[in-house]
């Protein structure tokens, strides 16, 4: 997982007055609200005797070990021994490791990277980065319509994969029927995390694109996790693909429509695409052929990319650099021998 990013990790609206536990990062996660409705988000153990907070309450701002009742405040300390009684004091090491959260756009994110402190005049919260979004969606959800579901693929390969259009008149050609099998024109432009790539899926019948125009695309990506993909000027899908482990990803999809406006109504048309995208496309279509990808874990080196595959290069190209570079953080810090450190990139 590659670290120093922001990643959303769960839908807004999962989180409300019960703590709920979840696993993302190869990390067993807790969230829960405080007395003023922010998200604390830390790891789901009690340092007493390793259980799981997400069984627990929020009681007075802290979340309460469900084991032996002990309390922990918003920053991860505990504030409460209940067998050393209210006014004992508390032991070193009973601290619970907690993480910066922002609650945005109908997710839930945390920084997953080293703190950044700035001394007793700046806070952390200042230093870090804002959170990645994409300028052309509207900040209202009221059109929209998103669902999540755990997929037994690796991230990297799933991310890598939403930059493949080629593959739609044959993985989806029960559901698309007569569009072309040409990818002409195509471009892919990159700009630091930001790779996009637009063109044309058109019939190959030896005309020119202006003779023979076809379904335009534009699928844009953000590392590490999120892909805007326009396949219609009125519809645009959301993907947020987040590790849960090496082997598992948390894969949440929002559509927004601009079909029809009435809040309700739009709103529906929005989960009906969305239905037909998670049941049709995504689980009896997209998923076997994930699952049978080789190697399961995406390298570069690996695949024989051809042109139209211009957007999953950069991509992996992206995160085999970042990753090589924690690699070689993790070697120097363990003094490993170069050469000797496990090259295997997840």
């Amino acid at each position: 997982m590659v670290p120093n990013y922001w990643y959303a990790i769960i839908e807004s609206s999962k989180i409300r007055h019960k703590p709920v536990g979840i696993k993302r990062m190869d990390t067993d996660l807790v969230l829960w609200r405080d007395a003023n409705r922010k998200v604390i988000c830390m790891v789901n153990r009690c340092p007493h005797r390793g259980a799981a907070l997400s069984l627990g309450r929020v009681r007075d701002s802290c979340i309460e070990c469900p084991y032996h009742g002990f309390q922990y405040n918003t920053e991860g300390q505990c504030t409460l021994i209940p067998c050393n009684g209210k006014n004992a004091k508390i032991p070193s090491g009973l601290e619970v490791k907690t993480f910066s959260v922002r609650e945005a756009r109908g997710f839930i994110w945390i920084w997953w990277g080293e703190e950044r402190s700035g001394g007793a005049c700046q806070s952390s919260w200042a230093l870090l980065p804002e959170l990645p979004k994409f300028e052309q969606l509207p900040t209202n959800l009221a059109h929209t319509a998103e669902s999540s579901q755990v997929w037994n693929v690796n991230y990297a390969r799933i991310m890598e994969s939403n930059f493949d259009v080629h593959h739609l008149p044959f993985v989806h050609r029960s559901v698309t029927p007569g569009v072309g099998t040409l990818i002409d024109p195509y471009q892919v432009e990159v700009q630091g995390d930001v790779i996009s790539t637009w063109g044309q899926l058109r019939q190959d019948n030896g005309k020119s694109a202006e003779e023979s125009p076809g379904w335009f695309f534009r699928i844009t990506g953000i590392f590490p996790q999120l892909t805007l993909i326009e396949l219609s000027p009125k519809v645009r899908l959301l993907v947020v693909v987040t590790p849960i482990d090496e082997d598992n990803s948390w894969v949440a999809i929002r559509y927004y429509q601009d079909y029809v406006k009435v809040p309700l109504l739009g709103r529906l048309v929005a989960w009906l695409i969305l239905m037909v995208e998670f049941k049709v496309f995504q689980e009896r279509q997209d998923l076997p052929v994930l699952r049978s990808l080789k190697p399961k874990y995406a390298k570069l080196r690996a695949n024989k990319f051809v042109a139209a595959d211009g957007g999953s290069a950069q991509y992996l190209k992206r995160y085999e650099q970042l990753m090589g570079q924690v690699i070689e953080q993790k070697r120097k810090a363990e003094n490993i021998p170069a050469g000797k450190e496990n090259s295997f990139l997840v």
